[in-house]
């Protein structure tokens, strides 16, 4: 259901289940659950000055199909970087989404955390020219993994 009522000291359970086969068997795919907390009033704190937080949580769920790989040190092999006029396009030659919250050569590159398709690229604009950078990504288990990546040209 898309709103419930959960009482107080007390949680709530969601479960997820794959419908139809229609997600494509080569690849992952990702989908995000959505989920708002909203605390109720009460009639005893009616005239009382109270802070309240609203609680949002965005949850990354991703459908790994059989035989794709993990994220893990190995995905490092399947990711290239390609130089550019003014830029660095890194490549994903995987079935994985990945995660790539730095790369860095003397100082960080990026800006904003990298999350890269299956079998896609991104370019990031950068004036340092290295001929190679220091990439991180996260594995399944949230694990920060580094490791250098030679520029392709």
């Amino acid at each position: 259901p898309p709103v419930i009522r959960v009482a107080a000291n007390s949680g709530q359970q969601l479960k997820i289940k794959k419908l139809a086969n229609n997600l494509p068997g080569d690849r992952e795919s990702l989908f995000y659950l959505n989920v708002l907390d909203i605390p109720p009033n009460s009639d005893e704190n009616k005239d009382k000055n109270i802070i309240k937080f609203a609680l949002q949580n965005r949850i990354k769920l991703i459908y790994r199909p059989p035989g794709v790989q993990k994220v893990d040190k190995a995905t490092f092999s399947r990711l290239q970087l390609l130089r550019a006029p003014g830029s660095i396009s890194v490549k994903n030659n995987s079935a994985n989404w990945i995660t790539i919250p730095e790369i860095k050569a003397k100082s960080k590159v990026n800006k904003e955390t990298l999350l890269l398709a299956p079998w896609s690229s991104q370019s990031i604009t950068t004036t340092v020219v290295v001929n190679s950078y220091t990439v991180t990504l996260i594995d399944d288990s949230g694990n920060y993994l580094n490791e250098t990546v030679k520029i392709e040209n």
